[in-house]
């Protein structure tokens, strides 16, 4: 296959050219290029790799398509078949952005945990929304994602292995992050496949360890195909299965999940056992799905307040007292929002989200916030953020109205209607 050299005109499908600029980079696949595309700087992925008319047509059809989500990097062109070869034309990279595997070698940090829990959010959609297209992604791994540190946004790259579920570009996936039936050769990759690397992803930014490499993983002296099928195929071990710890983290070696675990939200942690139990990893159908993950992580981001004694944030559960993480103070179990999935706690500082308020899977936009009573900052209350007037009705059965901008008290047993698909409680 034939390289590109400075200046060459590459023609596109739609009728246009682009021009090398210079290499940016090359990987097994391929070559990525600067180019000068309708007077802007493109990447252009080159092939190095001969892929036949099949890989060819998909990604033509995905560039047709257009993007599932702003969070890819998708394919904008496709190029004729020339030179020997042909590649596809992407959006550039933003400068900020380090790859998951920067964060996994402390290369790259997250400078809040808020962040952290964005980035979790901003890939459970992203997922869910190529997905419902009838998508799967097929090749999910630390190298696919580019996230900002401060403010945990999201860019996935590499999609032309994206195809219609079902069909398979020739891709099986990277190492620790196939799904168990891909590595027994028992399946190919699929939408239930990318449930579980998708997994794999969250649980490796939250923990900073990868999920099925404990004690197994460090007796194992090299990594060849039997060792493989031990670690990662059906007979896999999550490092923090409660039932069997054969497979545990080691003290010393895994400090990072050892000391973050205890401190996650228990809804989080059940998550990750059920995903990743020995059912789901025998039975694919049983693994937590994109829309659930959304569904956790916008609990986990309510969860997450600041104290009242120390000013710092913690995690705090919603039906009984915490410990702050960061003074070792009790905090008491504050008044919740019970509202369809969520129990979000009422505290200073809190959003209330679309997604939770309503059937949306918008988890980004506000409807509430819990403010302090100007004259009394002992007594609290929620604003009603949204254009929709909120209905609230007291214990004696009396009814207010609370209107776009209006507050109405954060008092225990006061029921909300927030929207005409969620009504909530104060519990």
């Amino acid at each position: 296959m034939a390289e590109l050299s400075v200046g060459t005109q590459v023609r596109l499908r739609n009728n246009t050219t682009c021009t090398i600029k210079k290499e940016l980079g090359r990987g097994g696949q391929g070559i990525v290029y600067l180019v000068d595309y309708k007077g802007g700087e493109y990447a252009l992925k080159w092939y190095i790799m001969e892929y036949g008319s099949a890989f060819y047509d998909n990604l033509e059809r995905n560039v047709n398509k257009g993007a599932p989500s702003p969070s890819f990097l998708w394919p904008e062109a496709i190029t004729e078949r020339q030179f020997g070869s042909f590649g596809y034309l992407m959006k550039l990279r933003p400068k900020g952005y380090e790859e998951v595997g920067s964060y996994l070698l402390a290369r790259a940090k997250f400078v809040s945990v808020d962040a952290m829990i964005e980035a979790c959010l901003q890939i459970c959609t992203a997922f869910q929304q190529l997905h419902a297209l009838g998508y799967s992604y097929q090749d999910m791994n630390d190298g696919n994602f580019f996230i900002n540190p401060h403010n945990g946004d999201v860019l996935i790259c590499d999609n032309d292995n994206v195809a219609p579920n079902g069909v398979n570009m020739g891709i099986a996936g990277k190492s620790g992050y196939m799904a168990p039936e891909i590595v027994e050769k028992e399946a190919l990759p699929n939408r239930y496949t990318d449930y579980f690397s998708q997994s794999v992803i969250l649980f490796l930014l939250f923990f900073m360890n990868r999920p099925f490499e404990g004690a197994k993983a460090i007796s194992c002296p090299c990594m060849n195909e039997r060792a493989e099928r031990i670690l990662n195929g059906k007979s896999s071990i999550f490092i923090m299965d409660p039932n069997d710890r054969s497979n545990a983290p080691v003290k010393g070696l895994h400090t990072n999940v050892l000391r973050r675990w205890p401190y996650a939200p228990e809804i989080l942690r059940n998550a990750f056992v059920e995903t990743f139990s020995r059912e789901a990893i025998q039975t694919p159908q049983k693994r937590i799905m994109d829309r659930k993950w959304q569904e956790i992580f916008t609990q986990v981001r309510s969860q997450y307040v600041v104290c009242p004694h120390c000013g710092k944030k913690t995690f705090i559960e919603p039906d009984r007292n915490s410990t702050c993480t960061e003074c070792g103070k009790t905090i008491v179990r504050p008044v919740c929002l019970k509202v369809g999935h969520y129990r979000i706690p009422l505290v200073p500082g809190q959003h209330i989200y679309l997604s939770q308020a309503s059937l949306s899977d918008d988890y980004a936009t506000v409807v509430g916030t819990v403010i302090r009573n100007k004259k009394n900052p002992d007594l609290w209350g929620i604003r009603n953020e949204s254009s929709i007037q909120w209905t609230a009705s007291l214990p004696s059965g009396e009814v207010k109205l609370v209107e776009s901008g209006g507050a109405m008290p954060v008092r225990a047993g006061l029921k909300i209607r927030l929207t005409k698909d969620g009504n909530g409680e104060l519990i």
